[in-house]
C-alpha cells in the first residue's frame, strides 16, 4: 500500500549535508548561469525549481519512487503552502484591478497634490511607499511608478536616476511592510504569526532607514519646483481600495478577507463610475491572477522540495551546525540570521 507522508508524518533522516544538494542544483542553474551571461532572465526560476525537484525526488533513499512522490506532495499539500496560493491568486487580481482602474496614477497625484510642491523627491519616496505597501511588490511598484517619476524629472531638471532610485527605495521600504506581499504571507504563514505582529517587528528596522531618507531627500529637494497639478482633479474614489485594504488589514482582519473587501471595491467603484466595464474587471482579475502563474509553481515546487530536503536530514544538519554553540539569546539571534 502506498505510504501517505503527511498522515504519517514521517521522522527526518539523521543530519546530511547531501541532503541539501537540491539547493545547490538551483543555484548552479540559476544563479551562477544568470551571473554568467550576465541575464537574471536567461533561466526561468521554474526550470530551475523544477530540475532541484527531480534531484530531491532521486537522492532520496530508503523510498519507493510512489513514496518519493507522495512525500514530495505532501510537502506541496501542506496548508500553508496552500493558503499562500489563495492569498497570491487574490492578491493578483486585486493588484491588477486597482491599477486598470486607474488607481495607481490618482495616488501619485494625490501625493503631489497634498504635499508642498518643493517636497517633489519626498512626495515621490511617499508614494512610492504607500503604493508599495498597498499593492505588495516592490517590482510591480518600480514599473508603474517609474515612468511617472522620469516624467517628473525631465520637467523639473532632476536626475533621472537619482528619482529613480526615490521609487526604488519607496518600493522595497513599501513591499517589506506590506500585507500581501509574497514574502510578508510566505512569513508569517510558516512561522504561525499575525501579520500585524510582522508589520510591527519590522516597522522597527525599516521605520529609521525610511525616516532618515526622506530627510535626506526633503533636503535635496527643497529647491526643486514640482509641476503644476492644480488643474488635475484628483479622483478621490480610485485611492479608496488601497485605503480600504491598508486599514481593515491594520485592524488585524483576515488576509483573505482584506483582500477580498479591495477586489469587491475595485469592481463597485470601478464598474459604477464607469472606469471599466463589468467585463473588463472579470478581465483585470483574470490578468492579475494569470499574473501570479510562475511565482504559484515556484511556491508549490519549493514546498515538495523543502519536504524530502527535511526528510533526508537537510535542515537538522543545518540546524545541527548553527546551533551548536548557542551560548546566550544573542547567539541565538545570530543562528536564526545564520539560517536565513
Amino acid at each position: 500500500m502506498t505510504s501517505h507522508p503527511d498522515k504519517q508524518n514521517p521522522l527526518p533522516a539523521k543530519a546530511s549535508l547531501w541532503a541539501l544538494s537540491p539547493l545547490l542544483v538551483f543555484f548552479l542553474l540559476y544563479l551562477v548561469i544568470s551571473i554568467a551571461v550576465q541575464d537574471f532572465y536567461a533561466v526561468p526560476v521554474t526550470v530551475a525549481f523544477t530540475a532541484a525537484a527531480v534531484w530531491a525526488v532521486f537522492i532520496t533513499r530508503g523510498k519507493s519512487m510512489a513514496e518519493r512522490v507522495d512525500l514530495f506532495s505532501s510537502g506541496v499539500a501542506n496548508r500553508n503552502i496552500l493558503m499562500m496560493i489563495w492569498i497570491f491568486v487574490l492578491a493578483g487580481a486585486f493588484a491588477q484591478a486597482a491599477r486598470d482602474m486607474g488607481a495607481i496614477d490618482a495616488t501619485v497625484q494625490l501625493t503631489l497634490r497634498l504635499l508642498p510642491d518643493n517636497l517633489l523627491l519626498a512626495s515621490v519616496f511617499i508614494a512610492s511607499c504607500f503604493i508599495s505597501l498597498s499593492v505588495g511588490t516592490s517590482v510591480g511598484t518600480i514599473v508603474a511608478l517609474a515612468p511617472v517619476a522620469t516624467g517628473l524629472a525631465q520637467a523639473t531638471q532632476v536626475s533621472a536616476g537619482m528619482m529613480t532610485a526615490i521609487v526604488v527605495g519607496g518600493a522595497f521600504f513599501g513591499d517589506n511592510l506590506s500585507f500581501i506581499s509574497d514574502t510578508t504571507i510566505a512569513a508569517t504563514r510558516t512561522q504561525g504569526c499575525s501579520m500585524r505582529d510582522k508589520f510591527q517587528a519590522n516597522l522597527k528596522v525599516v521605520l529609521p532607514a525610511a525616516l532618515l531618507a526622506l530627510a535626506c531627500y526633503i533636503l535635496l529637494g527643497w529647491n526643486v519646483r514640482s509641476p503644476s497639478t492644480a488643474d488635475t482633479s484628483i479622483e478621490w474614489m480610485k485611492v479608496f481600495p488601497y485605503l480600504l485594504v491598508l486599514a481593515t488589514a491594520l485592524a488585524g482582519i483576515h488576509v483573505m478577507t482584506v483582500l477580498t473587501l479591495g477586489l469587491l471595491a475595485t469592481g463597485l467603484i470601478g464598474i459604477g463610475m464607469g472606469y471599466f466595464s463589468f467585463i473588463a474587471w472579470f478581465q483585470a482579475m483574470g490578468s492579475g491572477m494569470t499574473g501570479m502563474g510562475e511565482l504559484i509553481i515556484v511556491t508549490l515546487l519549493a514546498g515538495g522540495v523543502l519536504s524530502l530536503i527535511r526528510f533526508n536530514g537537510g535542515i537538522a544538519y543545518i540546524i545541527e551546525k548553527i546551533t551548536a554553540h548557542i551560548r546566550s539569546r544573542r547567539g541565538a539571534e545570530f543562528s536564526i540570521a545564520g539560517l536565513v
